[in-house]
């Protein structure tokens, strides 16, 4: 079997990587003993769903991660993948319980918008980790230095900012170390087979999949962190592909690919299925996607997560009768009172935060000295771990919530969501888990510009527009 990656350098638009595996695939999960790896503290890597539920009664999960720089150029692609109608992007795909759908962007500091980041989280979707500055293998200054500088431009707390993607999904032992040093909740940049096609797993015992590289021979063990594997799109020949597949064949081909193999899950194990892009590829195949997800979405027991939704459900997995009534699947958005610099339209106005201050965070300094200092009048502080983001003021160093009293208002439905308003531009999110608040997407139609949520020490970094977009 082949097993293909989709790369893109710069001018490149896409370079694929061929790998032969067939002869090299380990099966190392037996390395794993269920009666000593517990759950839910430790999950042994398996073919079936945790804790012995049967696979027609458990959700059939999707998740759509996006990767590298969120930017202007970016976001709209990923906001028309995740829509309802590509042509109205304000309004969103829903789950079966009525909440818009939610992705995991693996996001870089090098070309990022941190402003975009902001709102990115503040829609309640995921950030995740892919270095500073797209580096494979890479050393912990650049894991770590990429998570210290969203936290304190994007104000994403770093609770919530813990998976991780390495870059060219290149990655080695010392990555798991690094990551385990960081604390890491996730990784998810292991390839897997239709062999190896394992629900996520944690690093108790090893890694288990791309054993083919000699990594699962590795004395690697990384207690409660998991490993959510990149299952490959197997096409009619058996060759395998990882991310922006829709770059490996016409579009009729490619979506008989992804209908193939969701059925494969659909009527197999339910391992969640992955939809992998990076969005600067993603233009051309708008159309493609969302008449997949358009196919699947049929299906009443076809859930479209998060990888931190996928782990919260692993943590506690409930048959998919059950999936709308646990509250990481919830949306809502909070009753703030006044308009804060959190990325959300809190007061309903139909704008959002306006004013930037530009820094540039590195390797050696991920969070320079601001220009005005956090705390002061134009100054905004990061948020603290005692205060969930969106009811934090950061200009008034504020929590505006301080017990479980706080009000929400459940934004499963917008009844008067239509093409040409804005009705829909505050998706709703986990009410109370942390996952973030509501945010504003304003794209416009006729320009295709992104409008960020601008805040005072939020990053702009301006040669992102014309910048060229690494993997």
């Amino acid at each position: 079997m082949r097993y293909s990656k989709s790369l893109s350098l710069a001018a490149v638009a896409s370079t694929l990587l061929l790998i032969g595996l067939a002869a090299v695939q380990v099966n190392a999960a037996t390395a794993c003993d269920p009666a000593t790896c517990i759950h839910p503290a430790c999950v042994c890597p398996s073919l079936t769903p945790p804790k012995g539920l049967n696979a027609q009664e458990v959700p059939q999960f999707i998740t759509i991660t996006f990767d590298d720089a969120i930017q202007e150029q970016t976001v709209p692609m990923a906001a028309k993948i995740m829509a309802a109608n590509p042509d109205q992007p304000l309004v969103p795909r829903r789950n079966p319980n009525g909440c818009p759908i939610k992705a995991t962007w693996f996001a870089q500091t090098l070309y990022s918008d941190y402003a975009l980041i902001q709102q990115w989280y503040a829609a309640g979707n995921e950030v995740a980790d892919h270095t500073m500055n797209h580096i494979g293998a890479p050393p912990i200054e650049e894991i770590a230095g990429n998570r210290k500088a969203i936290n304190a431009f994007a104000g994403i707390p770093f609770s919530k900012l813990n998976g991780f993607r390495a870059p060219f999904l290149n990655y080695s032992e010392e990555t798991f170390a690094n990551l385990g040093q960081e604390k890491f909740l996730y990784d998810s940049s292991a390839g897997a087979l239709i062999e190896d096609a394992y629900w996520p797993y944690t690093l108790d015992h090893g890694v288990h999949n791309d054993c083919w590289n000699t990594i699962c021979d590795k004395p690697i063990s990384v207690p409660g962190m998991w490993e959510i594997p990149m299952h490959a799109i197997i096409d009619d020949v058996g060759s395998a592909h990882s991310m922006d597949v829709h770059l490996e064949s016409s579009a009729e081909q490619v979506t008989l690919w992804l209908q193939n193999n969701f059925n494969r899950h659909y009527t197999g194990n339910r391992s969640p299925f992955g939809i992998y892009l990076h969005p600067v590829h993603a233009a051309s195949a708008i159309e493609l996607y969302h008449n997949f997800f358009e196919s699947v979405s049929k299906q009443p027991d076809v859930w479209f997560v998060t990888n931190h939704q996928l782990l919260e459900w692993m943590k506690n997995p409930v048959p998919a009768s059950q999936m709308a009534d646990q509250p990481y699947m919830k949306c809502a958005m909070p009753a703030v009172g006044k308009e804060i610099c959190n990325g959300i339209d809190d007061t309903k106005s139909g704008t959002i935060d306006q004013g930037t201050l530009e820094v540039m965070p590195s390797v050696n300094n991920p969070v320079p000295e601001r220009v005005v200092p956090a705390g002061t009048i134009g100054g905004r502080t990061p948020v603290p771990e005692t205060c969930a983001m969106e009811w934090w003021d950061p200009v008034g160093a504020q929590c505006l919530c301080a017990n479980s009293t706080c009000t929400f208002t459940d934004v499963s439905h917008f009844p008067s969501e239509n093409a040409g308003t804005n009705a829909g531009t505050n998706a709703g999110t986990n009410a109370g888990a942390g996952v973030g608040p509501p945010g504003y997407i304003n794209i416009n139609e006729g320009t295709s510009s992104f409008q960020g949520v601008w805040c005072n020490l939020a990053l702009a970094i301006t040669v992102a527009a014309t910048a060229a977009q690494l993997l």
